[in-house]
């Protein structure tokens, strides 16, 4: 179908990869999942092949092309691996064969179809683009007769699929009947008008239509106009009947697709003898299989219902079957996780839910995304709406109306090693689920399974569930409504009884060796996925400092241990014990340890018996544990548990000393707190008072109420890195604090370790500094905290910011307030020089391609040195011999600003910055005043005073060609034509127009051509590539001509002698070739406006040029980059009257809103004599692959928004750029085996 490949945007056929991604333990993919219950198997979405895997689902459930496929064996189709002399292989029907061998026996949930679409020729990522799957059909159908020619299924496509439709046209006269018989694949039927299947067909096949009046036909054997009746039978029908449904249309209105979702009938049982011409009483047909498309006219995603005529599944009610849920990453499963009712469904989604909860929209789409199907296809009819369903079980789940979102009370997750728990959660489920049972049995009886052969499955990609008959229905309207059906004839029901398992034994052989392979892979990935990376810390390697465990030495102070998270806590003590030897106390205890800013500190203490796991203990990968003797460490008492969890607080002494930072339990209360700080300050307890800043801007410090002093530190909302300030009772309570004061109060910053090579994880510290601190002392201690004793150059920090990315590394030498770094800052440590305190540092980028730069490059330079000499750096460190380059600064956005002309300046005097881009670009800087820009020798186009080519021209010409054909050009983007690089002059911009000219007379390639005077010159400015602005009034000064930043001119040779004024408009006027999207090559009109720029004017010049009358033509103005033409009308304005009068109609100018009719200008030209149709349409082949690629762009970048807006990342967290999509066409490449 043509111009359906843009049609179908795919939306919502991304469910499938998340999964994968998110279902895995970091690092380790997981193996393909087992075949679900239902024993059919699902085909994987390769990114936007929804469209392929329904018809592939389709052709796999018809019996008579999956048999006579597979009876098709080497000695006719060769052999992908054995290569048989004289015997050419047919890869696409034996990558068939071999999709569906494992459709039928693979033991996964979904096989992939790379195979056979790399035998389609699709190489370059056709996978990622939808298209229709009617186009589809036939032109998949086409490969595969052209694949078996020659062989014994030359002819299983026309068997199968092909039909024959007559057209008839019986004159009312002699009653001759005339015919035309044509070929169909399928036959397709309009949605629109009509209400049911047997509707449409009937409009087709059997209404007529009458031939009369100005549609007279011309009978042949009356030899005259004559009425007639015109219509179309079905002469022959197919075994299998495809029926493509027409759902999509235009709205002239509009100028809009939409897609037809009124209701649309159709029966699972048909009589096709209505419609035939002569019926034999053998069309009878039954439905087996139905492709729905699910979405709008610009975006969608298919699936398809097919009916199981074979028994190859096996069929369970949708109410009643088991669900299967993808396991997540702690489950300690396989894979799959199978849920017994819907509560369990929901409690296994939350259980993965970040804080155990959802919002009821996003809930809605976790339970389509982890099972395939929504809540309300497969529970709403037996249990209702979720949101009634979870307010109904109220024991389990917690609805919050106000942020409309569902928590978990309690839930043991499906397959955990815990008896007594899981026992105890399992006889709740098995309750609840006989109570639901009960109550769907009071509420609805159940339907009894369809019979034998009539059992039907929705295939959704990778997800296969049964479903009854009856929710065909739902596919009648709507967004998700019906797009293809296929039928197959009722010939004998004994052919229903089953597969015949006729699968060639090499196939049988080799899915059976990929089973063997699957299922390794499987144990391997379970040995790997229930592994647990522990490390273990002993006591004898800590202190207690600060209000919590410091370790004695960082790089001594854990042991790594793996274990498998199934073992007990028994195995657990034994592999300590030999891991520790000597460092293990007698009679040892373990907790779970976990560090916080003001160090470690210890939770859980792991006991149980035999059957209790690490896994339900809440051990987890990459957990750390403690190994001590339950009391002591250090000869110090230790708390433990999260009740006890310290705080790290900065307590200020009155007198400006250093301050107490440490850790206090957040069950202390702040009283308890002020004792320790008038401890450590020797201050007595009575002589103080404690306060805190408040507000914003100018902060206060606001002392603590006797209330707050008796209460937790927790309560009162101090959190790591507060600040809390001792003062002695004789000062003011509430002070104004000085932003300038420098009061010692420490914070929190986190550094991540970029000097460790690898793509492991990187190490993570978080360091407590005063805002007086210098980079150096951070860094130090960084280096410090990560054990590293050399680094190149010494190493650098850098700042990491949310939005803004890596800035530019810190000088040593500055403050942290300077450096920008306060609480709860990013930082980077990586290898390099950090500069010092008069360097900058500037990032070089260039957009020449004769530059091998891929990436910006950065330079450490002085910030007085002068524009020159850093030019001069940076040729050096690019080693670019050539010195005719210069730097260009950029704005905001990182866009090409102002060119540095002035090379004797510094950089700081050119607002050069720190951090700041500069582009490298080719061209030397002319002295102030001047400008030195290139200049380029155009063609001129064709005009119809130029046809003769007489006079001057006629000889000028052949040198002109001469010197294009000894020199290399280039191809403009607006012209189409060669331009030829002739020179570069340096002119003052005190100039005129007449010294350019002058100059460019003596470049070498245009003295040659002996051109006599000026006046045959024009000079253009090239802007983008293309020709723009005429340069007018040979007086005019070069600066008054605003060619101050100039760098490229156009010169044209000229016919005659010119002399442009201010009121002439020089443009390019090409005329559309009629019936096609191409136009003529260009000619240009010289337009004079000085009795104005009006659209008559416009038209009247254009035709006269053309030789067109005015009245039949219609002019349109291009807008290249937006890839639109505007049609030039004629609208008049109303001028304002004044003093009562009328306003009086005013005609429109051209050069003004929306036209901005300019030189350089095209404007396309239709001839409405013989292109009266499509008169909007003046769009060629390029501009609507143009308006198609900024479409994609502004798409991925609206998705690439959403994205960031969703996407939940780590504090180091850096995306690669995504990847744009390439264009791509729906074609099957076949090779000749003609």
């Amino acid at each position: 179908m043509l111009g359906l490949e843009g049609l179908f945007a795919e939306e919502g056929e991304n469910f499938e990869r998340s999964n994968e991604s998110s279902n895995c333990k970091p690092g380790l993919p997981p193996p393909p999942a087992k075949r679900a219950k239902c024993g059919l198997c699902g085909i994987s979405n390769q990114g936007a092949t929804c469209y392929l895997n329904s018809l592939l689902q389709t052709l796999f459930f018809t019996t008579e092309f999956r048999d006579a496929l597979f009876s098709l064996g080497e000695l006719e189709l060769g052999s992908l691996t054995k290569r048989n002399p004289g015997v050419k292989v047919r890869v696409i029907p034996l990558q068939l064969q071999k999709l569906f061998a494992r459709l039928l026996m693979s033991d996964r949930q979904s096989v992939l179809t790379t195979e056979l679409t790399d035998s389609f020729g699709w190489i370059n990522n056709e996978a990622l683009q939808q298209h229709d799957v009617q186009e589809l059909n036939r032109i998949l159908f086409s490969a595969i007769e052209d694949s078996l020619v020659g062989t014994s299924g030359r002819h299983l496509i026309n068997q199968l699929y092909h039909g024959t439709i007559v057209n008839q046209i019986e004159c009312s006269v002699c009653g001759k009947i005339s015919e035309r018989e044509e070929d169909f694949l399928d036959l397709s039927v309009a949605v629109s008008g009509t209400s049911s299947l047997e509707s449409g067909l009937r409009n087709n096949y059997c209404d007529t239509e009458t031939m009369s009046g100005k549609n007279q036909y011309r009978c042949e054997n009356c030899h005259k106009l004559v009425d007639a009746k015109k219509g179309a039978r079905l002469r022959s029908l197919p075994q299998i009947l495809t029926i493509s449904l027409l759902r999509f249309s235009f709205d002239l209105i509009k100028m809009d697709r939409y897609k037809e979702t009124g209701k649309f009938v159709f029966p699972t049982s048909l009589d096709m003898s209505p419609y035939e011409e002569k019926s034999d009483g053998g069309a009878l047909y039954e439905l087996f299989s139905v492709v729905v498309h699910q979405g709008g006219a610009h975006g969608g995603h298919y699936t398809a219902y097919i009916r199981d005529a074979d028994n190859l599944g096996q069929w369970s009610s949708p109410e009643e079957g088991s669900i299967s849920v993808l396991g997540g990453q702690g489950s300690g499963q396989l894979d799959v996780i199978e849920c017994d009712s819907p509560i369990e469904l929901l409690q296994t989604i939350l259980n993965d839910a970040p804080g155990k909860c959802l919002c009821m929209d996003r809930l809605g789409g976790e339970i389509t995304k982890k099972t395939g199907v929504s809540w309300n296809k497969r529970f709403k009819r037996q249990y209702g709406p979720i949101a009634k369903f979870i307010l109904k079980y109220d024991d389990k789940f917690l609805f919050d109306q106000s942020s409309n979102s569902v928590s978990l009370k309690h839930y043991a997750l499906a397959g955990s090693s815990a008896p007594s728990n899981q026992n105890k959660e399992k006889v709740t489920v098995s309750d609840h689920t006989q109570t639901l049972s009960e109550s769907a049995e009071t509420s609805r009886p159940p339907s009894p399974p369809p019979p034998s052969g009539y059992c039907w499955f929705h295939f959704n990609d990778s997800h296969v569930h049964p479903v009854r008959q009856q929710e065909l229905e739902s596919t009648f309207s709507g967004k998700s409504s019906a797009y293809m059906l296929f039928y197959r004839r009722v010939v004998d029901q004994s052919r229903n009884a089953g597969f015949d398992g006729s699968v060639p034994a090499s196939l049988i052989m080799e899915v059976t060796e990929e089973n063997r392979e699957l299922q390794k892979q499987r144990d391997e990935y379970e040995v790997e996925l229930n592994k647990l990376n522990l490390h273990v810390h002993f006591s004898d390697w800590y202190t207690v400092s600060g209000g919590a465990l410091q370790p004695r030495d960082y790089q001594t102070s854990c042991l790594p241990l793996t274990l498998d998270r199934r073992q007990n806590v028994t195995d657990l003590r034994i592999a300590v014990m030999e891991l520790g030897g000597e460092l293990v106390p007698e009679n040892f205890v373990i907790h779970t340890m976990r560090e916080l800013p003001s160090g470690y500190h210890l939770y859980t203490q792991l006991t149980g018996s035999e059957e209790v796991t690490l896994q339900s203990l809440g051990v987890g990968d990459d957990s750390s544990l403690f190994v001590w003797d339950g009391q002591t460490v250090d000869n110090m008492t230790v708390e433990v548990g999260e009740e006890t969890e310290p705080i790290l607080l900065n307590i200020a002494p009155p007198d400006g000393g250093d301050s107490l930072i440490r850790g206090f339990s957040k069950r202390m209360l702040l009283d308890e707190v002020t004792n320790m700080a008038c401890e450590e300050f020797h201050l007595e307890r009575s002589c103080v008072i404690v306060q805190r800043l408040v507000g914003k801007g100018d902060q206060k410090l606001l002392a603590f109420t006797a209330e707050e002093m008796k209460t937790p530190i927790l309560e009162l909302k101090l959190n790591n890195g507060s600040e809390i300030f001792i003062a002695k009772s004789s000062e003011q309570n509430v002070r104004q604090v000085d932003s300038s004061q420098n009061l010692k109060v420490k914070f929190t910053v986190t550094i991540e370790n970029r000097c460790q090579e690898g793509d492991g994880p990187r190490q993570i510290v978080q360091l407590q500094a005063l805002s007086t601190d210098h980079v150096a002392l951070l860094k130090t201690l960084a280096l410090s905290r990560f054990g590293i004793s050399e680094i190149l150059d010494g190493g650098r920090l850098r700042l990491e910011h949310d939005t803004l990315g890596l800035r530019s590394p810190l000088c040593d030498e500055i403050p942290l307030s300077e450096a920008g770094i306060g609480k709860d800052s990013k930082l980077v440590l990586e290898p390099g020089q950090a500069p010092t305190s008069n360097q900058i540092t500037v990032n070089i980028t260039t957009n020449s391609v004769d530059l091998d730069i891929s990436d910006t490059v950065e330079m450490l330079v002085d910030r007085n040195q002068s524009v020159g000499d850093c030019l001069t750096c940076v040729l050096n460190r690019l080693q670019i011999p050539d010195q005719s380059w210069h730097l260009r600064r950029t704005n905001w956005c990182g866009e090409a600003a102002d060119i540095l002309t002035d090379l004797d300046s510094t950089l700081e005097h050119s607002q050069v910055r720190d951090g700041d881009l500069l582009i490298l670009e080719q061209g030397r800087i002319p002295p102030k005043g001047f400008i030195s820009p290139e200049i380029w020798l155009y063609p001129m186009l064709d005009t119809a005073q130029q046809s003769g080519k007489s006079g001057f021209l006629s000889w000028l010409s052949t040198g002109i060609q001469n010197l294009w054909n000894t020199s290399s050009g280039e191809t403009t983007a607006g012209n189409k034509k060669a331009a030829l690089l002739v020179g570069e002059v340096e002119v003052s911009l005190d100039a005129t127009l007449d010294d350019l000219k002058q100059q460019v007379m003596t470049l070498p390639a245009i003295n040659e051509l002996g051109v006599p005077m000026t006046d045959f010159l024009r000079i253009r400015v090239i802007e983008d590539g293309e020709l723009a602005t005429v340069l007018k009034g040979g007086s005019q000064t070069l600066r008054k001509l605003r060619l101050q930043s100039c760098r490229k001119l156009a010169v044209q040779i000229l016919p005659q002698e010119e002399n442009l004024t201010a009121n002439h408009i020089v443009l390019e006027v090409c005329q559309r070739i009629p019936e096609t999207k191409t136009y003529a090559p260009g000619q240009e009109l010289v337009w004079n406006v000085s009795q104005g720029a009006t659209a008559n004017s416009l038209k009247q010049v254009v035709a006269d040029l053309l030789l067109i009358p005015v009245e039949h033509i219609l002019v349109a103005k291009h807008f290249p980059k937006k890839y639109e033409w505007l049609i030039i009308k004629e609208n008049q304005r109303k001028s304002s009257g004044k003093g009562g009068k009328k306003k009086t109609p005013q005609k429109s100018n051209l050069r003004q809103s929306p036209y901005h009719i300019q030189d350089g200008d095209v404007l396309g030209v239709k001839n409405l004599q013989y292109d009266p149709l499509s008169h909007e349409d003046f769009n060629t082949e390029e501009d609507e692959q143009g308006l198609e690629e900024l479409r994609r762009i502004v798409e991925e970048k609206k998705k690439e928004r959403d994205d960031k807006k969703t996407r939940k990342t780590g504090d180091f967290d850096f995306s690669d750029k995504k990847k744009r999509r390439p264009e791509a066409s729906l074609t099957i490449k076949v090779d000749d085996f003609t």
